[in-house]
């Protein structure tokens, strides 16, 4: 059985990976999973986000990469719509840095990993506009970004569509 392929679209919120996520489905002639970091945030109880978010956060995260990881496995392909954040909290509990952590597991795994860019004032005004978001949630998370993912290519969700930048990504793959 052929593996499965990974998309991680790295962003800040309201940065469009969602948008251009649901656009390479659509586009796609080939079965793509998306997968979100919401998904997997969800699943720790409330007791323990309050107890410790940050810790939650890391460890959520690292639980999507070992299911993602048994996914691709079992032949299919996965679109990560994440953020890869360096917080102290994965070296306290995993020894490593996020991107470390994330290319250990994947390791085995074709990935392509799209910078989803959006100037942080047209964050803002979509977080605003979403009502789902802090107005500041994407500035806050653009300062623990990991600024030396190697990324395979850029994308300005202000500049193009989703769609258009949805066409390139699957012409990359």
């Amino acid at each position: 059985m052929n593996k499965g392929k990974i998309i991680f679209l790295n962003g800040v919120t309201s940065a469009g990976k969602t948008s251009i996520a649901e656009e390479i489905r659509e586009l796609s002639d080939e079965m793509y999973y998306h997968i979100s970091n919401d998904i997997f945030h969800c699943m720790v109880g409330k007791k323990f986000w309050i107890k410790d978010a940050r810790v939650c956060i890391a460890k959520s995260i690292v639980s999507m990469y070992h299911a993602v990881k048994g996914m691709c496995e079992g032949g299919i392909n996965v679109i990560i719509d994440g953020m890869l954040l360096e917080m102290k909290e994965y070296q306290q509990e995993y020894g490593a840095l996020h991107y470390d952590i994330m290319q250990s597991i994947l390791s085995d795994i074709d990935i392509l990993i799209v910078e989803v860019f959006c100037p942080l004032d047209e964050c803002r005004r979509r977080n605003i506009a979403r009502g789902d978001r802090g107005e500041f949630q994407s500035h806050e998370q653009h300062e623990e970004m990991n600024i030396n993912v190697p990324y395979n290519f850029r994308v300005d969700t202000s500049v193009n569509t989703a769609k258009e930048y949805a066409t390139l990504i699957l012409q990359q793959i």
